[in-house]
């Protein structure tokens, strides 16, 4: 009995919100970068995930993008939730131009997961693993991987879990000519006191510094 109820309730949940969330319009003179699928909301119904290119260009570093995270109700796409924010610019890449724009969306473990790399310079990349899940009502970016990496250098890893607060930093040195660490990695883990998860919308990676405890270093995630 209490098996029925609840798939009474579910059934009862999806039909209001069939009836709140508005249809899934692509925008009108935009194109579209890419498209995902995957279950964001444990029901075993995929959602969809597109990103655009708006038509409003800034400057060097290209169109502004704009995510869309849909769900599909009684075989159409609503429209769940939009993001302008947690995507960089179309061209802001740095010094990307042999290589091209790196972004990746992708959907697991029912959260989004966004990748997206700065070229300093040829040898010299920042790349960002960002993932958000919905909870609580709302988005909410619950890990964040910032990996700053030296063609034979070194490779400083930065990773937070904003649920647990905890902070995870990896310094690796690289000798090309022999192909092993020049030094041994070392490791710091600390509790950072975030005053609260961070919602996704006004996110914008790489934006936000962190100070590591009892040293004058930092990064931004």
């Amino acid at each position: 009995m209490m098996r029925y109820l609840a798939l009474f309730f579910i059934l009862l949940s999806f039909e209001s919100m069939a009836q709140t969330l508005p249809d899934f319009i692509p925008p009108a003179g935009r194109t579209k970068v890419l498209e995902t699928k995957g279950d964001l909301d444990k029901d075993g119904i995929d959602e969809v995930i597109f990103v655009y290119n708006s038509n409003k260009r800034v400057d060097r570093t290209g169109f502004t993008r704009e995510l869309y995270i849909c769900k599909m109700l009684s075989g159409k796409l609503k429209l769940w939730k939009k993001n302008t924010s947690v995507l960089w610019n179309s061209e802001d890449c740095g010094f990307c131009t042999d290589n091209g724009v790196d972004l990746s969306v992708i959907i697991k473990n029912n959260t989004i997961i966004t990748q997206q790399t700065f070229w300093h310079n040829t040898r010299h990349t920042s790349k960002h693993k960002n993932i958000y899940r919905y909870q609580n009502n709302d988005w909410f970016l619950i890990g964040s991987t910032y990996k700053d990496s030296y063609n034979c250098g070194y490779q400083h890893t930065y990773d937070i879990n904003f649920s647990t607060k905890q902070v995870h930093v990896r310094y690796d040195d690289e000798d090309c000519e022999d192909s092993v660490q020049s030094h041994p990695a070392t490791e710091k883990k600390f509790k950072y006191p975030f005053a609260s998860v961070p919602k996704m919308d006004g996110f914008i990676p790489g934006r936000r510094e962190i100070k590591i405890p009892n040293s004058s270093q930092f990064f931004y995630y």
